[in-house]
């Protein structure tokens, strides 16, 4: 699946420290899709580089039974980043 990050909301987490709710949309969606990215997690070291409204990145995986949640392990690929 191909995405583009649309909005970055920086929020404290219960377990310490901050979270992040990521959403994205697609050229084939009309919902909105998101994902939580916790940068105490191995897969952090992945999305640190593309956190920037405006980044498109394909390989996108849903969660199984989920259809809007984003699997922050995906193994995507950046295709045009955005400043």
């Amino acid at each position: 699946m191909i995405a583009t990050i649309t909005k970055i909301q920086k929020k404290k987490s219960r377990y310490g420290g901050f979270f992040y709710y990521v959403f994205f949309t697609t050229p084939d969606r009309k919902k909105s899709l998101y994902s939580c990215l916790y940068p105490k997690l191995r897969n952090w070291s992945r999305w640190k580089h593309v956190m920037n409204v405006g980044a498109t990145l394909t390989n996108l995986k849903l969660v199984k039974g989920k259809d809007k949640l984003i699997d922050a392990d995906s193994k995507f690929i950046l295709i045009e980043e955005k400043d």
